[in-house]
This record gives structure tokens, C-alpha cells and sequence, in this order.
């Protein structure tokens, strides 16, 4: 059986905070003391929490000054274990964590990630391959065995599938594949992220126990090789390159050549069969609109609450029978890392055909961009019978049926812009829904110009015993607004983009272990399978050229070249590793002065920690909450998002009817944004309570030049000359952003 805690996807493409939020959202404690969560209680065979905790101990160092925050006891089929284990956390005053889970039978270190302890620290801006290698080399030594370690490639040897990007993380990767065989297993082995420091900060072990399958009886590689060539079958899409950063040759989305999971790429060994990476047989997807209407491609204004509320009423009149408006039945927000909030009101609607009670009531969502986002009935009836199993279930295709007249009911608008994601969930999974009492959950996606656009996806909810299509989710998907200009007709196709990706890779016989069918229930034990597949550089083709792009390559663009030896080169780092910074194409440009948007961008995202809380915006009306126009700053301005939190965080005053963003930022607009960031903007028109000992400081900039220089986080050109009108450079604003980030820090 596979002893670990989760597919290696999910083991390191989560960051460790979010890892930590994930496995212990649910446990506790009494008194301070760690309570184990256990749905089944360890056994007799199983480790007891102080067996546990010791032997977390042996594999790990926890500092001194880390306390035991919990400890959790999972039984096999449980989250995403299929083995019994144990997890456990340490804290360090609620900012830094360190997490193990440990093989609740043999007791070896499954999983370890730390988190928060080193974000900080100085260090060189990049640790070399060497160093990281020499650094996960020493921890694999110690947690493993030797005869686990004969069986393993060089560091790097191979590129993991699925390694995921750190965007301005300065960390490195390193893999050692598990080989039998001389045949490579690269879902097995051990893995592991090392900080700037070259301190590892993750470790992540996936080594299958069972029978390997036998290696004798496969078809040649030539025989493999022609099947691919006339069957793999990438998906046209567009792309997500936010990864990326600020890179000049890439949009935030570009049109590749990408494999999905349910795409044919993997050729089975033993019978030339095209698989998917659910290990089953696949043939190129036909991608298909619901329909043939399309969103305008237009500038959507902001909408009122009461505007919201028409909108939903035109949405009900769409639905069979008649209904009485309930009114407004709350709402909420969301945002971006940059942007300004989206709002999103609920409203309910009773049914005049029915009996009258709250169960039937008709809820639906539309955010302020007058989009419909969440539709939902029965809402009392569903709470209630949560986690209660389905006496009867229609068939997948009959879900599938009624939650295709939904969307073709609410969204006969753009049916050309939507498609139906097909799946085939297994007999065992659907039974075990069922069991467990869980809706059929039909998955949908949008296109732009017939092309699906990666990750833009939202669900229909089913009740697998009426067949009633009963939610509709799209609150945290693409709203369905078109991308800014069209598909253009001069794209490379599917065979040439193969052949770019072949340039990069090499056909070779490896051990498989197919992913986890992407459904909501307990992981069933998976059997590794042999196939031929390419192995080798991990990137996508972008479509438009032909150009295998990189994913190494692309995070090398990431690492700056410019900022060594660089006076402000720590603070500079800082910002790097804490994402405040992005390096554009492989340079930070630090004496590049930045625009009064810029300055606002970066400043801004200070405001993501847990120092800043006090400045998160707490409106008591829609009309606050509203953005505030100023007439050189419009909707497709690159710090539109930027200036619009900044707003509403009270970075920048709601006053006049310009903002001026591409005029070269000023000491004294730094120290203005600076004053307001450490929450000064009430006496920021109060000159005469201040005084500066700088000749050259107009009377209305004393305020924020005093509270800015008396704080040490700008300092005066001279004794005498503060310089208000001097330019800032990215330098400069990550020297404010690092002072301000410790001083913040100190009086927690």
C-alpha cells in the first residue's frame, strides 16, 4: 500500500501555512493541552501519541522556544491518507510553525514543512543547486534508509510532474527519484523545498510498498513511440502565467498546449493503449459550447445593491413558475492579492406555487459587476439532511441532464462561452457518495473564442435522489468577461506543438502511479502501472509561436541579476522572498524610480500581513464601500486594483478628482502613504501640531515628513534638507517596506 499522507501535487503545491491551515483546521485544545482528533482510535498495531511525539522528535529538531500546539491521530481512508498516521504541530508565538506527520504503524516521517521562522532572516538572495542539494542530501541521511537510499537517482536527475512555482520565493527544489530497474518510479521518492538559508523547510516522502509490476512483457519504445505521435492529444487553452511575475513576453494568459489530467499522454506498456493521468484509456477531447450566444466583449460598470436586486429579479422570471421577492439576504466580499473588493449580494425568492415554507426558497447572487455568481434552493432542507445516505440515486448521466438545464436556463446569454467538463466517476466512487450522503457535483468551464481558459471553472450541484439541480457556485471562478482582444488565427497546431515538446524530452519506460479521481471521497489504494512517457524539461508550447516554454527557465527569470553588491541588496531581498517585489525578465531594476501607482502597488501589499489587520476597511454602507473615481486612473489601468485597495484602506485620501499614477513618485509622497500605512490620516491636515527640522518641507507635507523620519523609515537628505521632491526608486521603497515591516513586527 502507499504509506503517505497525500498525492505529491497537493504535498507541494500548497505553501506550508496553507498545508498547516489544511490538516488542522479542525483540531483543538482543552486547558493548552493537545487533544487527539480521531475518528478511529488508534489500535493496539499504531503508535500512541507519546510514541508519536518522540518519534517526530528523532526525525526533527523542534527549537525550544516551539510549544506543542496539536497532535491528531488519522485512520486510513481518511483526508487524504490511506494508511493510519499521525500529525502533529509546534508553534512559535503565533508566527512561526513547524508541522510532521509520522506513519501511525512504522513510524517513519511521512511529512515535515516549516513555515514563517526564516521569512525574514538575511541570506543570500538565492542559494545555489549545490548548496540546496548538500542540504537535503544531509536530512535524507538521516530520516531514510540505507537501503531506501540505494534505490534512488542523483539529485535532480529527473523533473518531478506537478513541481509546482513559488512566484518571488527564493527557495530550490530538490528530488531524488525512486528507480527499479534501472526504470524510474517519478511519482516515488523523496522531495524536498530548501530556503535561502539553506535550511529545509519541507520534506515530502511517497514510496509505494507493494508489488512493482513486472517489467518483462512491454512493447518496444519504437512501437510507444509511434502510438504517441498518432494519439497524445495536449489541450488548447489558455493558460495561466501568473506564475510568472511581471515577465515582458507574457501576458497573464497565454494561448498554450498544456496536458490536462483527463487529456491522452501516457502510452500503457503491456497494451499500446493512449492513458490519461487517471491511468485510463483516452482519446482526444471534443471541447463543445452549450450553445452559440456570447458575453459582450464591454467595460462592465459597478452596480448598487439595488440594481444587484433588479438584476436577480430578471434572473427568477427565467425560472418556471412565479415568485415573490423576500428581499436582500446578506452578502459578501472577495478580493484579490492587489485588487479592490468585489461585492456580492444575496437575495431570496418564495415560490408562489409551493407550500409557503423557507425550505423552498429560491436564493440567488449577484456581485457587483451585475454577474450572477451563486444560485441555490432548498437551502434548509440540504443543511439538514447533511451527511445523511441517499436511499436511491439518479444515474450520473441524469445529474449531469438536469444540471445542463440549469445552465442553460440561467446563462442563455453566453452558452458559447460554456462548456461541460466530462467526467466518469467510477462505480466505487459513486457508491461511496452516496453512502456518505454527497451531491453529484457537475463541473463546468468557460471559453474564450471556443478555447477553455485554464482554471475558470464553477459547479452544479445535484441531489442524487430528486435529480434536482440545486446549487450553482461561480463565486470564486472567471466571471465570464472576455479577455481584450481575440484569438488570432496564426497558431501553430497540435502536431507541431508535439514535436516542440519532444525536442525537449525523451521517450522512456517509467513506473506510473495514476493520479486520485478529482471527487470528494476517501482515496482508494492505487496501483502503479508501467508506461512509456516524455521525460524530461516541464513546460507548456506557447501556441502563438511554437516556443517551448520553460517552467525552469522561467523561474530562473525570476532570480534578479542586478541587485548583487547593490547598496540597498537586503532590503531588495526582502522583498523578493516576501513577495513585495518582482523581478520583470531576470532584473529588479533598483534604481529605477517608480510612478505614484507603483509606489502605491508595493507599498500596498504590506497590507496582506497580519501587522496591517487595523487597516482592513470596515464599511457601515454600500455607498462607502463604492470605488472612487478619479478620472486618470480607469478600469484597465495597471494599478487600477492597487489604487482602489489603497483607497479603501486609507492609503490614499478620498479627495480631488485626480490621482496622477504614471507621474514619477516623490520623498514626500512616500512619506504621506508611509504616515497613513502606520495610521496617521487623521492628523495629516494638523501642520501646526508638528515641526521638522528641514528648511525645505512645505507647511502641509510636515505632518507626514515628522511622523515619517521620527518612525527611522525615511531619513533627510541633510541636516537641514529633507528633499520632498525627489524621485524614489524600487530600492528605495523596499528599504521603507523592510523598516516598516519590522517595526510593525516589534510591537506585536
Amino acid at each position: 500500500m502507499l504509506r503517505g499522507t497525500k498525492s505529491w501535487g497537493l504535498a507541494m503545491g500548497m505553501s506550508s501555512s496553507l498545508l498547516l491551515t489544511t490538516l488542522f483546521a479542525n483540531a483543538g485544545t482543552i486547558g493548552g493541552a493537545p487533544l487527539v482528533y480521531a475518528a478511529e482510535q488508534p489500535t493496539a498495531k499504531t503508535l500512541t501519541q507519546e510514541e508519536a511525539l518522540k518519534q517526530a522528535q528523532k526525525w526533527v529538531a523542534v527549537p525550544a522556544d516551539y510549544r506543542l500546539l496539536r497532535a491528531r491521530y488519522v485512520g486510513a481512508n481518511e483526508a487524504y491518507s490511506t494508511e493510519p498516521i499521525w500529525r502533529v504541530v509546534w508553534e512559535k508565538a503565533n508566527e512561526a510553525s513547524l508541522s510532521v506527520t509520522i506513519d501511525a504503524v512504522s513510524g517513519k516521517l511521512l511529512d515535515y514543512s516549516k513555515y514563517g521562522e526564516n521569512e525574514s532572516g538575511g541570506g543570500s538572495a538565492q542559494i545555489s543547486r549545490e548548496q540546496a542539494e548538500k542540504a537535503a542530501t544531509a536530512f535524507l541521511e538521516r530520516v531514510t534508509t540505507a537501503d531506501e537510499r540505494a534505490r534512488l537517482s542523483k539529485a535532480n536527475e529527473y523533473v518531478p510532474p506537478n513541481q509546482p512555482m513559488f512566484r518571488g520565493e527564493q527557495r530550490e527544489f530538490v528530488t531524488f527519484t525512486r528507480v527499479e530497474n534501472e526504470i524510474p518510479f517519478l511519482e516515488n521518492g523523496f522531495r524536498f523545498i530548501v530556503d535561502h538559508n539553506g535550511e529545509v523547510m519541507s520534506f515530502s516522502r511517497e514510496w509505494y510498498e507493494g508489488k512493482l509490476p513486472d517489467a518483462a512483457k512491454v512493447i518496444d519504445s519504437a512501437e510507444a513511440a509511434k502510438k504517441w505521435d498518432e494519439q497524445a492529444a495536449p489541450t488548447l487553452l489558455f493558460s495561466d502565467m501568473s506564475m510568472f511575475g511581471r515577465s515582458q513576453r507574457l501576458a497573464p494568459f497565454q494561448l498554450a498546449y498544456k496536458y490536462e489530467a483527463d487529456d491522452p499522454q501516457f502510452v500503457d506498456a503491456a497494451t499500446g493503449q493512449l492513458l490519461n493521468a487517471l491511468g485510463k484509456e483516452a482519446s482526444a477531447k471534443n471541447i463543445e459550447p452549450l450553445g452559440n450566444t456570447h458575453a459582450k466583449a464591454e467595460e462592465k460598470p459597478l452596480i448598487s445593491k439595488e440594481e444587484a436586486q433588479r438584476i436577480a429579479e430578471q434572473y427568477i422570471k427565467k425560472l418556471p413558475g412565479s415568485y415573490r421577492s423576500e428581499g436582500s439576504n446578506g452578502g459578501g466580499t472577495s478580493s484579490g492579492v492587489d485588487g479592490v473588493e468585489v461585492r456580492r449580494w444575496s437575495f431570496s425568492f418564495t415560490p408562489l406555487q409551493g407550500n409557503g415554507s423557507g425550505e423552498e426558497q429560491t436564493e440567488l447572487s449577484i456581485n457587483d459587476r451585475g454577474e450572477l455568481v451563486e444560485y441555490s434552493v432548498n437551502e434548509n432542507a440540504r443543511f439538514q439532511r447533511s451527511g445523511q445516505k441517499w436511499e436511491k440515486a439518479v444515474t450520473w448521466e441524469q445529474a449531469e441532464a438536469s444540471a445542463l438545464k440549469l445552465v442553460r436556463t440561467l446563462y442563455a446569454d453566453r452558452l458559447g462561452d460554456i462548456y461541460l467538463v466530462k467526467q466518469s466517476p467510477s462505480k466505487e466512487t459513486l457508491q461511496s457518495m452516496q453512502e456518505k450522503g454527497l451531491p453529484y457535483e457537475i463541473t463546468f468551464g468557460w471559453l474564450q473564442d471556443g478555447i477553455p481558459i485554464e482554471y475558470a471553472q464553477f459547479a452544479v450541484e445535484v441531489n442524487p435522489e430528486t435529480g434536482v439541480a440545486e446549487t450553482l457556485d461561480n463565486r470564486s471562478s472567471w466571471d465570464g468577461t472576455p479577455f481584450v482582444g481575440a484569438v488570432g488565427k496564426d497558431i501553430v497546431d497540435r502536431a507541431a506543438a508535439k514535436k516542440a515538446e519532444q525536442k525537449q524530452k525523451t521517450l522512456q519506460l517509467t513506473y506510473y502511479l495514476p493520479q486520485e479521481e478529482p471527487f470528494p471521497v476517501p482515496p482508494q489504494p492505487r496501483e502503479p502501472i508501467l508506461v512509456y512517457r516524455y521525460v524530461g524539461d516541464a513546460g507548456v508550447v506557447l501556441a502563438e509561436t511554437g516556443e517551448w516554454l520553460s517552467f525552469a527557465e522561467a523561474k530562473k527569470q525570476q532570480k534578479p541579476s542586478d541587485i548583487e553588491g547593490h547598496p540597498q541588496q537586503a532590503a531588495l531581498e526582502l522583498a523578493l522572498r516576501m513577495n513585495w517585489l518582482s523581478a520583470e525578465d531576470g532584473k529588479l531594476e533598483p534604481d529605477k524610480a517608480v510612478t505614484r501607482g507603483e509606489l502605491i502597488q508595493m507599498i500596498g501589499r504590506l497590507t496582506n500581513r497580519i501587522e496591517f489587520n487595523y487597516l482592513r476597511p470596515r464599511f457601515s454602507s454600500d455607498e462607502q464601500q463604492k470605488p472612487y473615481p478619479f478620472a486618470d486612473v480607469d478600469v484597465k489601468h495597471p494599478n487600477y486594483a492597487a489604487i482602489q485597495k489603497g483607497l479603501q484602506y486609507g492609503l490614499i485620501p478620498k479627495t480631488g478628482q485626480t490621482f496622477a499614477p504614471d507621474r514619477t513618485a516623490t520623498r514626500a509622497d512616500a512619506a504621506d502613504i508611509v504616515a497613513r500605512l502606520l495610521g496617521y490620516g487623521d492628523v495629516l491636515d494638523k501642520p501646526e501640531f508638528f515641526t521638522v527640522p528641514y528648511q525645505d518641507v512645505p507647511k502641509k507635507q510636515v505632518p507626514a515628513v515628522a511622523l515619517a523620519t521620527a518612525h527611522g523609515l525615511l531619513k533627510g537628505k541633510s541636516a537641514a534638507s529633507f528633499a520632498p521632491e525627489g524621485t524614489v526608486s524600487r530600492g528605495d521603497v523596499a528599504e521603507v517596506m523592510q523598516a516598516l515591516y519590522e517595526l510593525k513586527k516589534t510591537k506585536q
